[in-house]
């Protein structure tokens, strides 16, 4: 007898706002009320102030290798640096929408 693979369903649970997904409803839930990208929550990253940061390499923005100084993600509205490995700033007094 030759075994054969079966085919299973399986659901998970997107955030609409980004490419995060769990199997459990309950978990996507949280997520979606601190998600970053959600612009409910006026987050630096859904603001027309966000700057992603300079391209000191050329791989990817934020990244600031090789480069003489800090050329990460800042807030153009207070001049902030803005630190990821963080929590994200919420609701934002200057805080916009992108277009």
């Amino acid at each position: 007898m030759t075994a054969v693979p079966v085919a299973i369903q399986v659901t998970r649970y997107a955030c609409p706002h980004c490419a995060r997904s769990r199997a459990k409803k309950a978990a996507t839930v949280e997520h979606i009320a601190r998600c970053w990208h959600n612009p409910d929550n006026r987050t630096c990253k859904t603001c027309v102030h966000f700057d992603p940061g300079g391209d000191a390499c050329g791989c990817e923005p934020g990244c600031n290798w090789g480069s003489s100084g800090p050329v990460g993600p800042s807030c153009n509205a207070t001049g902030q640096d803005l630190d990821f490995d963080q929590l994200p700033v919420t609701n934002c007094p200057k805080w916009e929408a992108t277009s």
